[in-house]
């Protein structure tokens, strides 16, 4: 199951569920509870479903079975309970029941069709805030795309959605004015959607580039986006004040008022968040304390801007923090309690994991590592910045999802695997062939500093075989990979889950096609000249040269506005190709 429950325990009395299931309702039920259960149990064969009891029944929001009930677990918490042909699904509250339910659907698709083991689960989410906030800059995620990536958040029991699209005009640049009505019923759909899929969807408006602190218009200007969002259904806001110029002033009051300096910025945006949370949230008890993002959002520097922050904005406004820097290698459990310290208000992580928008040419399919365990201890919450590639996000957004729920056991190896898996949709082929692929776009200069680690260790090893006497030993032992790399991109294209991955990693896909062809065709430069035949050296390096000029040929003819080439293990491929000869490599 995933996330992993906290407490799971298993009865001897599991069942064949059978054609015909009751269904009774308890207090903490609600109908994507009961869409969920229904589809499941359709799914699995069930014929009918009435409403009471029957010889199965689900009890859905309510208890049975003699297990101790969800009250009394943390918020969005469940019990689940399969045995003496019951099912109990009780939460703790409307979402802890839907994630009850989420949980039977796993435990039905595990077993073979129509049975149930018997099991006990008592479950509860670590993170308070678990999901992702769009918040990358380039071309915003479709409207498709968006209305996907909260139905994936729901499935895996992500809570938080937050939309800040650096280049949404209206977000950022236009901040005071409206949407326009076709804009505004696009956001009313997705805010559906989110409900539907218990997320909350997080509006985030973005001032900072225009705003005048002292200005009673502006502040109205930002209530009446708000209230506009808050009409259609949002109840989580969020004012980001990052990447900006924090001591240029866009008024001459607000300078008077002021002064100069990171403690005058600091002040300004304090008094600007007070203002809402006080006059605005406070008088809304539907609404989810404020959120903001400071403009000094990484490192753990001791500063005036800081200062002022954490001695004059409300202690209710939760502040985000990207770590020790915008994209830092680790966070640890002691930076989290030193940001909460030097912040003074409770910190939610805003990981720039999987964002891609400043490693050019990449798409960032490794796993999320270097986060402890502890941090939890410090912290409301761990959201993902995710690629601009919505559905190749996917990967990093399973492990976001683990580590969230309990990161106490988190294993990112181990997650990055299963979320592989679940993209291959558990075929064997599409798994090996996601992994070899992923293995060359690891490289992201942030998290990861080498890069295609599984393919550098085995031309390390052709190398130290090939030194000791054995070409043909060598040749062996690697080609296959070299081959499972050049194979790849037409096993996934038909075996992955979701026709949006491969059409958004289709460019990188041919590139791996074409590199994994020049690897193999450096196998024959070297097997040649060991043979001592030059006509047969020079064939290979003019296909060498071929396939490398069609990748190159990608960036042009597939993404034309793009300044570089694409990167596919690069600094590993090249220079093995480079040893063979190769005119374009870094070593020739």
């Amino acid at each position: 199951m995933t996330p992993e429950p906290q407490q799971t325990s298993s009865r001897p009395d599991g069942f064949d569920l059978g054609d015909t299931v009751g269904l009774v309702h308890g207090p903490t039920t609600d109908p994507d509870a009961e869409r969920i259960v229904r589809d499941t149990l359709t799914r699995a064969g069930v014929a009918t479903i009435v409403d009471g009891e029957a010889a199965v029944t689900v009890h859905l929001g309510g208890t049975g079975l003699d297990v101790e009930p969800a009250a009394g677990l943390p918020a969005e918490g469940y019990v689940v309970a399969v045995g003496d042909h019951q099912i109990v699904l009780d939460g703790v509250d409307t979402r802890g029941t839907y994630y009850a339910a989420l949980t039977l659907d796993q435990l039905v698709q595990g077993n073979h069709v129509g049975h149930v083991d018997g099991v006990e689960i008592r479950d509860w989410p670590t993170l308070t805030y678990r999901g992702s906030i769009e918040g990358f800059y380039g071309t915003p995620w479709s409207h498709a795309d968006r209305l996907d990536h909260l139905d994936y958040l729901g499935a895996h029991k992500m809570n938080t959605y937050q939309y800040a699209p650096k280049d949404d005009v209206y977000h950022r640049e236009q901040w005071r004015d409206p949407y326009p009505a076709d804009k505004l019923a696009e956001l009313g759909e997705l805010i559906e959607r989110a409900q539907r899929n218990k997320v909350d969807f997080t509006f985030a408006l973005s001032p900072g580039l225009s705003i005048a602190y002292t200005s009673d218009e502006d502040f109205q200007a930002l209530i009446a986006k708000f209230e506009a969002l808050y009409a259609l259904g949002v109840r989580v806001f969020n004012v980001p004040l990052d990447d900006i110029e924090y001591e240029k002033w866009h008024s001459d009051e607000d300078a008077t008022k002021y002064g100069t300096g990171g403690g005058a910025a600091g002040a300004a945006q304090a008094d600007l968040c007070n203002r809402v949370q006080r006059e605005w949230i406070a008088t809304k008890p539907d609404v989810a304390p404020l959120q903001m993002v400071p403009t000094e959002y990484y490192d753990l520097e001791e500063t005036p801007y800081k200062q002022a922050l954490r001695e004059q904005l409300d202690p209710a406004v939760i502040v985000h923090w990207t770590g020790t820097a915008v994209v830092p290698e680790r966070i640890t459990s002691a930076q989290a309690a030193a940001a909460k310290a030097v912040f003074g208000h409770d910190i939610l992580i805003w990981d720039n994991y999987p964002v891609n928008d400043y490693a050019h040419g990449r798409i960032l399919l490794a796993a999320y590592t270097g986060r402890e365990p502890g941090l939890a201890e410090h912290v409301v919450g761990v959201i993902s910045n995710p690629m601009n590639q919505a559905a190749a996000s996917k990967l990093a957004l399973y492990s976001f999802a683990e580590f969230g729920w309990k990161p106490a056991t988190y294993d990112a190896d181990a997650s990055w695997h299963r979320a592989i898996a679940e993209r291959a949709g558990g075929d064997a082929a599409t798994i090996a062939a996601l992994e070899v692929f992923a293995d060359l776009t690891t490289y992201d200069g942030k998290l990861h500093l080498i890069n295609a680690p599984v393919l550098a260790s085995k031309l390390a090893a052709f190398k130290a075989t090939w030194d000791g006497g054995d070409l043909a030993g060598a040749i062996a032992d690697l080609e296959p990979y070299l081959e499972a790399i050049e194979n790849a991109s037409a096993q996934i294209r038909s075996g992955v889950i979701d026709p949006e991955f491969e059409a958004e990693t289709d460019a990188w896909l041919d590139a791996s096609f074409y590199w994994g062809g020049a690897l193999r065709q450096a196998l024959r430069v070297f097997e040649a000249q060991a043979e001592g035949n030059a006509s047969d050296v020079a064939t290979a390096r003019d296909e060498i040269e071929h396939l490398i000029t069609q990748a190159d040929e990608i960036r042009d003819v597939r993404l034309p506005h793009s300044k570089v080439p694409l990167r596919i293990g690069d600094g590993v491929a090249d220079r093995f190709i480079g040893e063979a000869g190769w005119s374009g490599s870094p070593v020739s």
